[in-house]
């Protein structure tokens, strides 16, 4: 199973990765906010396809999101969306807060969540 869902958070991170290089090397700080809000975007899709695959809903908003990781016992994950919207979205995005090695981070953590969300959800399905 491939959902499209993870393909799209996929690319989408892809495209905050160009970004956030293009920003870096023009020192352009509205790129870089848009680098920052597109990997959180990214991470926002992976998440609302693995609850929905998990219990059938999809989150309508950051609250309902993390009490949904919790109810399912992925509070690991519940703690870690906290940690890069506050890095991503919070402070990247409207703080405007620069740390582009934090937002490197950031997205590289994007990227294993992805793919971990996406690997146990295929494993699921063999079974």
């Amino acid at each position: 199973m491939c959902s499209s869902a993870f393909e799209s958070a996929r690319e989408i991170l892809n495209y905050a990765c160009e970004e956030l290089d293009r920003s870096l090397k023009l020192r352009d700080v509205f790129l870089y906010r848009n680098a920052a809000d597109k990997a959180f975007l990214a991470l926002i899709i992976a998440l609302n396809e693995y609850i929905k695959l998990k219990i059938g809903t999809v989150p309508r908003n950051h609250t309902e999101r993390r009490r949904l990781l919790r109810e399912i016992g992925r509070e690991d994950l519940r703690a870690t969306y906290s940690d890069l919207m506050r890095t991503l979205h919070e402070e990247a995005f409207y703080e405007g807060v620069y740390q582009p090695e934090e937002v490197r981070y950031s997205i590289e953590k994007v990227r294993k969540i992805i793919e971990e969300l996406e690997s146990e959800l295929n494993v699921r399905s063999l079974n």
